[in-house]
């Protein structure tokens, strides 16, 4: 969240994923969901990935693997 609070589930990012609105989230890969308004910038990586940098802090870099890319673009892009 954009406060910077954690907040703890049991349910997986799947699950997750089903209850929020796709225009403003997307899951960037197994371990992190994205919000819209939270990305500050991107930064092309090694193998055609992106470094996604968000306005909070994460406890690891979010990429986007080459794979999801164009997908990922798009979603930005749409909003």
């Amino acid at each position: 969240m954009k406060s910077g609070i954690k907040h703890a589930t049991g349910k997986s990012l799947e699950q997750i994923m089903s209850t929020l609105d796709p225009s403003k989230f997307i899951r960037a890969n197994k371990q992190f969901i994205v919000a819209r308004d939270a990305i500050c910038d991107l930064t092309v990586w090694f193998d055609s990935r992106l470094k996604v940098n968000l306005t909070t802090e994460t406890p690891e870099s979010i990429y986007i693997s080459k794979n999801k890319v164009a997908e990922f673009k798009e979603w930005l892009t749409e909003g």
